[in-house]
């Protein structure tokens, strides 16, 4: 059973009774030292059940700040599943996460999270100029090694071009408008690439909410096998995984293959 702690009238918890609460059916959350019982909004999150999910019982201030830009409008619908705070001892963020929000306010700062519209139509020009090119070198130089090689070459990249193009247009980063983003989005990854863009967005919004993280619920880790960052998690991995024949205490060595 969960101890309530009565200070000033309020529930006080601490980080290891809000972790038993990480079930669908019971599912709690922290974001700035508050406590949310997000059980019943789960399923009607705008991200998705599995995204709550993945930050169950822990931590999400991190998450939260990067996944909302209108914090305002959000914390305005938070309220009704506040339950309590973290105890005082316990209501600081790891070194690490104070780190990442202070780099991420830095950059806000710079200017670098104000994306230029006009590059966007841009990339979207160039990549339909490849795609074009890819067609017409087949068609006026017909079947044979050197077109086909040509084509395929454009065709490349064009298409490696539209993945990052969509990329950030499913971040809906590009436009302060959010259908447009969405408009835009749905032309690269459906139209450019024949893809799905709501379960791309299902499925990299969870990779945002761990990325590179041994429990990244979208990416399978490690990935790039050959890469491993950190001094704990390669030599783990070199003894119980890929060991035998990927050499990761030399990566700095092959880092740039």
């Amino acid at each position: 059973m969960t101890t309530v702690h009565n200070i000033s009238c309020k529930k006080m918890y601490t980080r290891a009774e809000v972790a038993l609460h990480k079930k669908t059916d019971d599912l709690w959350i922290i974001v700035h030292g508050r406590v949310y019982d997000v059980t019943k909004w789960a399923e009607t999150h705008p991200g998705g059940t599995e995204l709550l999910q993945t930050h169950g019982g822990e931590d999400a201030s991190v998450a939260w700040e990067t996944f909302h830009n209108n914090k305002k409008f959000v914390r305005g619908h938070m309220g009704k599943f506040y339950i309590g705070d973290i105890v005082d001892e316990e209501k600081e963020l790891k070194e690490i996460e104070k780190d990442y929000l202070r780099f991420r306010e830095d950059m806000i700062q710079k200017g670098l999270f104000k994306p230029s519209p006009l590059y966007y139509i841009l990339s979207i020009l160039h990549i339909i100029l490849f795609e074009v090119f890819g067609i017409l070198i087949l068609y006026y130089y017909g079947n044979g090694w050197i077109p086909w090689l040509l084509s395929a070459v454009c065709l490349a990249i064009g298409q490696q071009q539209a993945s990052w193009t969509q990329h950030d247009f499913g971040h809906r980063s590009v436009f302060n408008s959010t259908n447009i983003n969405k408009l835009f989005h749905n032309i690269t990854v459906g139209f450019m690439k024949g893809g799905i863009g709501k379960w791309w967005n299902y499925r990299h919004y969870l990779h945002h909410s761990k990325p590179n993280h041994a429990h990244d619920p979208d990416v399978p880790f490690p990935f790039p096998f050959p890469f491993l960052l950190g001094k704990e998690t390669p030599a783990k991995w070199g003894k119980n995984h890929w060991g035998r024949w990927i050499p990761f205490h030399r990566q700095h060595q092959y880092f740039f293959l």
